[in-house]
């Protein structure tokens, strides 16, 4: 299960994960964000709802890379990811690949908080 929209107005990605069923799941959201964040202007901000998503095996981290690195080349500025309060924390394995890329997500448990952070700084 994966959500991809690009909001024009606010120049911001969503993309929401949850369990994704296999390979062909991990290549369609991919494209996905890719093609979505064409849409975008660059020093577009990005919201990643993780608090559904379940642990991937280590393959699907070759693909967070290749999105991740996608998004960063379309002209990313920030990320917020949104994460479980408490249970499996699946968004590390989101951490580990952005910090090898060389950036940082801030993580926060409601969606509230990830559009406040990056409405205050898009200000």
């Amino acid at each position: 299960m994966y959500e991809v929209k690009a909001d024009i107005n606010k120049n911001r990605i969503y993309i929401t994960i949850g369990n994704l069923e296999g390979e062909t799941a991990m290549q369609a959201l991919a494209r996905m964000v890719s093609s979505e964040c064409q849409k975008l202007k660059k020093g577009f901000t990005c919201i990643t709802d993780l608090r559904k998503y379940e642990i991937q095996d280590e393959e699907f981290e070759d693909y967070v890379k290749q999105t991740q690195e996608a998004l960063i080349e379309a002209g990313l500025s920030k990320v917020v990811r949104v994460r479980r309060e408490t249970g499996l924390l699946g968004h590390f394995q989101f951490d580990n690949v952005s910090m090898d890329l060389g950036y940082h997500a801030e993580n926060v448990t409601t969606m509230e908080e990830a559009e406040k952070i990056l409405n205050e700084n898009t200000q």
